[in-house]
């Protein structure tokens, strides 16, 4: 599958009536993926692009390359930057981007999140002390919708009586539309659960409803 941003140039030098190499759309994806990434082989590689529009996109490229969606120190600043980064592409292309923002949960920090909400993307779905099931793996990339958060989270943790010292920790959390009933919860550590969580708020908190982010465990 081309990578998104990769594809957006390829869009771009087709209205010019040219089209990138694969070397092209490998470095824009490998940059895109990298942070502090330098440009020059891009650029170099899209030489047979419109130049001017290619360098517009390969900058706004750059600018999500380096908003890498991780939380902590700086991430809100970072996330507003990446999404308004996202929606230029967006509008210079004329398209539907396929999400918003990326959120990127460090497993080196929470790694029961982490963990969990691989097992949740993969298909395996907890329900408190019930033996997980493998179905439907549930998505990566979410809708923020505050308002229903409450109702979500009644909904998803019905039935699973806490466990302390662990929290029950969701997937998809609360916070967003795809949360709820059916939503995979697993007994945590605390600490974890509410570190992800608190990091996870406080990073997308200058977001609107609506906004579509993808949750990435690195």
């Amino acid at each position: 599958m081309t990578h998104p941003i990769a594809k957006a140039l390829e869009e771009a030098a087709a209205r010019v009536g040219r089209s990138l190499s694969h070397d092209a759309a490998e470095a824009v994806a490998d940059m895109y993926h990298s942070v502090g990434h330098g440009t020059e082989q891009v650029v170099k590689n899209i030489a047979d692009a419109d130049a001017r529009h290619a360098h517009e996109l390969v900058s706004l490229a750059e600018k999500i390359a380096k908003n890498d969606g991780k939380t902590g120190r700086g991430a809100r600043k970072r996330i507003r930057t990446q999404a308004a980064a996202r929606s230029k592409i967006d509008a210079a292309l004329g398209g539907q981007r396929d999400y918003d923002v990326e959120l990127v949960v460090d497993a080196s920090k929470y790694p029961e999140s982490a963990l969990h909400i691989q097992e949740a993307q993969s298909g395996i779905t907890h329900h408190g002390p019930d033996v997980p099931l493998t179905g439907s793996p549930h998505p990566s990339v979410l809708d923020i919708d505050r308002a229903g958060a409450d109702d979500r989270r009644t909904a998803s943790l019905a039935g699973i009586p806490t466990r302390p010292p662990d929290d029950r920790d969701e997937y998809p959390p609360a916070m967003f539309k795809q949360g709820g009933a059916g939503a995979s919860v697993k007994y945590i550590p605390d600490s974890d659960n509410r570190g992800s969580g608190s990091a996870m708020g406080s990073a997308l908190n200058s977001l609107p409803d609506g906004t579509r982010v993808k949750i990435t465990i690195r």
